[in-house]
């Protein structure tokens, strides 16, 4: 803007500046009341131990973790929601603090689903509010539709709802209709296939983790988000790097063309970050298009890590959604 005024300019930069230390701000005081790996509880559910941390009374909520993260990505949501309500989280299989999965072994999506109901019923928590974030919002939609008698209520936060409309990776038929029934969809789905998910299996195949792990952040987080992780955070991803491994090299996505999401017919609050890829936004519009009863919320100057870039706004649409 050649052309600009040279106060607006300036506004527009401590602007900028003004939000980039309240992130910061935000991040300090996040790592400074993490959640702890070594104070949890192990409970046995489906055959295996799982890390968790459980506070508060009241009407019961489940938070599941995404992928390369644990139970500490919902360090900004405890305290606050268990103001209201009983709030279980925990670490999924195979990430820390439990036994990591060994290199060789696959991770198929069903056991995850399985390991949440099994939680549920054993803890008697069930029915039971669900908050997931990324792939652990996909286990809490499929956990719906598979067992609606133990959801109340559902908060799935960019959940990567791609193979609601097509295989991964899709076959050209698959793909072409989509783009004749949603082209921008469409075109989001084939960027993040051919730029991130691609890519990150390809490294993960030759050994390259640290590459894998580079390619999906960016494409997932966007250049910035993943830049500005803080050390603590990265090392987060890569101490639970082991089952997106597994999930590039074996089984990968499920299959959901014909999941019966007709069951989901709770309330359900789809949230999706301000700044994070279109594709989480045109994912969530389809899904909320899809579902009887389902309502989409964009949550500014978030990345795809909404509920850590965001845990103010993201604690009180939630706890505003549960309570309604």
């Amino acid at each position: 803007m050649s052309g600009s005024c040279p106060s607006l300019r300036l506004g527009l930069t401590d602007t900028v500046r003004t939000q980039a230390a309240v992130r910061k701000v935000r991040a300090l005081v996040l790592l400074s009341s993490m959640l702890d790996l070594n104070e949890t509880t192990t409970i046995k559910a489906n055959g295996i131990g799982l890390a968790t941390v459980e506070q508060g009374s009241g009407d019961p909520v489940v938070l599941v973790h995404g992928g390369v993260s644990d139970l500490r990505s919902w360090t900004g949501q405890m305290s606050a929601l268990s103001k209201s309500f009983r709030v279980l989280c925990y670490s999924r299989r195979f990430h820390a603090p439990n036994a990591l999965i060994p290199p060789d072994q696959p991770d198929t999506f069903q056991t995850h689903v399985d390991d949440l109901a099994a939680l549920i019923d054993r803890l008697e928590m069930a029915p039971t509010h669900i908050v997931g974030h990324s792939w652990g919002g996909l286990i809490a939609l499929v956990l719906a539709s598979q067992h609606p008698e133990m959801c109340r209520r559902l908060v799935m936060i960019e959940a990567p709802t791609v193979t609601v409309h097509l295989e991964i990776p899709p076959k050209p038929p698959q793909l072409l209709k989509l783009f004749l029934s949603n082209p921008k969809l469409a075109l989001a789905v084939a960027k993040l296939g051919a730029g991130t998910f691609g890519p990150a299996e390809k490294a993960f195949r030759r050994g390259d983790d640290k590459a894998a792990i580079a390619r999906f952040g960016r494409g997932i987080l966007g250049d910035k988000a993943f830049e500005a992780l803080s050390e603590e955070r990265y090392q987060q991803v890569w101490d639970n790097r082991g089952p997106d491994r597994a999930q590039a090299l074996y089984h990968g996505f499920p299959d959901l063309r014909d999941a019966p999401l007709w069951r989901v017919t709770m309330p359900v609050l789809l949230l999706s970050g301000g700044l994070s890829p279109v594709v989480f936004r045109r994912l969530n519009d389809a899904l909320a298009d899809r579902l009887p009863d389902a309502i989409h919320r964009i949550i500014a100057n978030a990345s795809h890590i909404v509920q850590e870039d965001a845990p103010d706004e993201v604690n009180a649409a939630i706890a505003g959604f549960l309570k309604r």
